[in-house]
């Protein structure tokens, strides 16, 4: 089945929720290590995961799974059962591209 405009909109304002924890997570290891890195890193991990729940995704995973959908689709497939039963290697590869973002690390 197809998402909806608002669930396309939705994933995407999830996956700049998960982004912007990215780079603030970055920007906090960048600085020296101390004491106080796991103190400031779990605020920024409550960030994101409070933003994904009030877009209605209970954990990161279902977002990422919502966002794999997200992306058959704009590889030109209807839906997950589609995309297994038509994709090619080269289908495989331009998902896999477009999946790394979701296999670096979130927590």
């Amino acid at each position: 089945m197809a998402l909806t405009q608002k669930e396309k909109q939705r994933i995407r304002k999830g996956r700049e929720a998960v982004d912007a924890y990215r780079t603030a997570h970055v920007a906090l290891h960048k600085k020296p290590w101390h004491r106080g890195v796991p103190e400031e890193h779990t605020p920024l991990l409550n960030i994101m995961l409070k933003a994904l729940q009030e877009l209605g995704f209970n954990n990161p995973w279902e977002l990422f799974r919502a966002s794999d959908e997200l992306n058959m689709q704009e590889l030109g497939f209807a839906s997950r059962e589609d995309f297994e039963a038509r994709a090619t290697e080269e289908d495989e590869r331009h998902l896999y591209k477009m999946h790394r973002w979701v296999v670096s690390d979130v927590y």
